[in-house]
């Protein structure tokens, strides 16, 4: 059966005539009716009956259409959701998150994904005008309304140091003991993470004193094994050589939130799914 025939019998019913339906749907009359008889003949009975007045549904043509509704619907249904599946979606995975996207990605299975490493602000443009779908970054102080965003993982800021620095056997660390010590900082987290960090000293009226930045969250660790300082970026969920060690912070500082960002506009239904296990999960 043509599903064009019954798309046009749908539309002839809701329409009330040949005349409408041929305008709505841009083919001439003459062929409307042509194809109406075409599927009237295929189904084996009259779907409408005619009149100067218009034209009606028989009782066959009600049944009928109800379940060819129901069908033609769900047809289209399945066209959109091969043609998403057909689709890459671009994923942002912000600097020292490989763990959390690997926990995401674990969720997924029919998801074709290309991840790019990107910034959470850069992501946040990059999803307002259309070139990513999502993404996973630190938690930003605001949105832009295109913009969703849920919350999958909470992390307390621990210090990273060395083991045999003289800090790391203390139970906790204050700020007061660690504002003496070089704090390295990666670069990507320059803007948002710096600041939370260093805000915490501030308040409570001390200057950290501030060590060598490194480019990546892995490249912070690495100099931290070689004795540059310490640092607050790193979640003590992330693998870390034998000789560092973490240890708790005594005054309360915010903690490191973990972000799912997407376009409210994107078929990413899939990855929305996996974030919310993400987040149950952590």
């Amino acid at each position: 059966m043509d599903l064009r025939h019954v798309r046009y019998a749908i539309t002839i019913a809701r329409a009330g005539s040949l005349r409408r339906a041929a305008t709505i749907l841009r083919i001439a009359q003459p062929t409307l009716s042509e194809q109406l008889r075409a599927l009237e003949k295929e189904v084996g009975v009259e779907i409408f009956t005619r009149s100067s007045s218009g034209v009606r549904l028989t009782e066959a043509g009600e049944v009928f259409l109800a379940q060819a509704t129901v069908a033609v619907d769900a047809f289209e249904r399945a066209v959109i959701a091969a043609r998403s599946k057909g689709q890459t979606t671009r994923l942002g995975v912000a600097d020292g998150l490989s763990d959390v996207m690997a926990g995401l990605l674990a969720q997924l299975q029919h998801t074709r994904l290309r991840v790019a490493p990107m910034g959470t602000a850069e992501q946040i443009v990059s999803i307002v005008d259309g070139a990513l779908q999502a993404g996973l970054g630190y938690a930003p102080g605001s949105l832009p309304r295109g913009v969703a965003r849920m919350l999958v993982h909470r992390a307390p800021v621990r210090a990273l140091l060395r083991r045999d620095h003289e800090l790391a056997g203390h139970e906790r660390l204050s700020l007061a003991d660690l504002a003496a010590e070089p704090l390295v900082m990666p670069e990507s987290e320059a803007v948002a993470g710096a600041r939370r960090f260093l805000e915490a000293f501030v308040r409570h009226r001390l200057h950290p004193r501030l060590g060598p930045s490194a480019a990546t969250h892995d490249l912070a660790i690495a100099m931290v094994s070689e004795g540059a300082g310490y640092t607050l970026c790193v979640r003590d969920g992330t693998p870390v050589p034998e000789q560092l060690a973490f240890v708790p912070i005594a005054e309360e500082v915010p903690p490191i939130e973990v972000v799912f960002l997407w376009n409210r506009q994107a078929d990413v239904h899939d990855l929305i799914s996996a974030a919310r296990h993400l987040a149950r999960s952590g």
